[in-house]
């Protein structure tokens, strides 16, 4: 099976966006399980094809366009497609910045476009609310490509239930058209014998990590507003936030939290965007993970922490609760909620015996989401399309029998999915 995947991001060449990191990991694990797997790119550079880990990665020259710069990347990527040697069995991408858009409308009848929902633009902006002002044209220009994309696909996946659901009650999809199939992680076994030195501001000290962007969809504004309780009870403790700072409210992210936390502000430490044999180094000696995000399709973080066998204190409400079980490899507040966010630190800072367990459990969570089991079912669903279009196979679920919740006219819900 000849497999292409699709993404502007891929770590090796010093990306490391979410779609960026799955679409790497993935490429990897396909190629490992003997199937042939292209990626499709964009150089931060010079264009270059080369192989690596078994993929063969192709590096588009960097789109310059600014206004159309989604149809003109989408546009390149298909014409890289058809250059292909072989016309590939199957073609994934993310339906953020519709990188398949121009694919979809030319493809052969023998390959399957798959699109594979990360967080699609209009929920972004939405989570976004205050950081993200766009015009009613600019908002249409960004949603309809990704949308028309989606439904012109073959096959649809979603990281979670949650997220499915969203999509299918804003873009009017059937439920029917939805498949379910886990991300995988192999994070702590892949970066263990690559990882960085801690940096020397952080040796010998206790400390908590949000790893992510720094913007309001994470929450980052609320973990901002519980700190100072949380810092002043723990006069040793040390906060990390590793990830690029966003615009919040007209200043940068970094700049609330500081504003936030004056009289802490020796105990705050701020990383920008790292390579992932820095983070293993980070994530290895943090007491535990906080992602606070207001609403969170699953988040590669989440797995990440786990797999490190850290505690994660997160929302409910969102992806969080098909990743993370509470009480049992982390702990679930309030989205927005700054008094249940502090008081779920502080249990975890006060009674280091829960945390010890929580720890535990999130090593064993993490097992669930190993990355060559969850990269056998991404096969079986590939397979499901190629014989019998719209069946579901071994290790995929459909949407049925699922529910959601919608409160005002913000979906903050989730489906109240079976442990996986």
């Amino acid at each position: 099976m000849n497999i292409c995947l699709v993404s502007r991001e891929y770590p090796t060449d010093d990306h490391v966006g979410g779609i960026g990191t799955y679409t790497e990991k993935t490429a990897r694990a396909l190629a490992s399980l003997g199937l042939t797997v292209d990626v499709i790119t964009e150089a931060r550079a010079e264009p270059s094809t080369r192989v690596e880990d078994g993929v063969t990665v192709h590096r588009l020259r960097p789109t310059r366009a600014r206004l159309l710069r989604a149809l003109v990347r989408s546009r390149a990527v298909a014409r890289e497609i058809e250059s292909l040697p072989e016309p590939p069995d199957i073609v994934q991408a993310c339906e953020f910045r519709a990188e398949a858009f121009w694919y979809s409308f030319r493809k052969p009848a023998r390959t399957k476009l798959v699109t594979r929902l990360a967080t699609p633009s209009f929920l972004v902006r939405k989570l976004n609310g205050r950081s993200a002002r766009l015009s009613a044209l600019r908002h249409a220009y960004i949603d309809w490509p990704e949308r028309i994309q989606t439904a012109r696909s073959d096959g649809i996946i979603s990281i979670t239930h949650a997220l499915a659901r969203v999509v299918c009650d804003t873009w009017g999809l059937p439920e029917t058209r939805m498949a379910v199939v886990k991300t995988g992680v192999d994070f702590s076994r892949r970066y263990a014998g690559r990882s960085t030195a801690l940096p020397a501001e952080l040796s010998g000290c206790e400390y908590l990590l949000f790893f992510g962007r720094l913007e309001e969809r994470k929450g980052v504004h609320i973990l901002a507003q519980a700190m100072p309780d949380i810092l002043a009870a723990h006069p040793q403790l040390h906060i990390v936030f590793a990830g690029n700072s966003v615009l919040f409210n007209g200043e940068p992210m970094q700049s609330f939290v500081e504003r936030c936390n004056l009289a802490f502000i020796d105990r705050l430490h701020f990383f920008q965007r790292l390579p992932h044999e820095a983070l293993h180094s980070l994530l290895a000696n943090a007491l535990f993970a906080v992602l606070p995000s207001l609403w969170e399709g699953m988040g590669n973080v989440s797995l990440e922490a786990l797999d490190m066998g850290k505690a994660v204190v997160a929302t409910r409400h969102s992806g969080f609760e098909e990743v993370i079980e509470d009480e049992r490899s982390g702990l679930l507040v309030e989205p927005s909620d700054v008094a249940e966010l502090k008081g779920a630190i502080l249990a975890l800072l006060d009674d280091r015996a829960l945390l010890h367990r929580l720890s535990v459990g999130a090593r064993s969570r993490a097992e669930t989401f190993e990355l060559t089991r969850v990269t056998r079912d991404l096969i079986a669903f590939y397979q499901s399309l190629l014989t019998a279009p719209g069946q579901r196979r071994h290790g995929v679920t459909d949407l049925r029998d699922q529910s959601a919740e919608v409160l005002g006219d913000q979906y903050v819900g989730t489906a109240r999915s079976q442990r996986m």
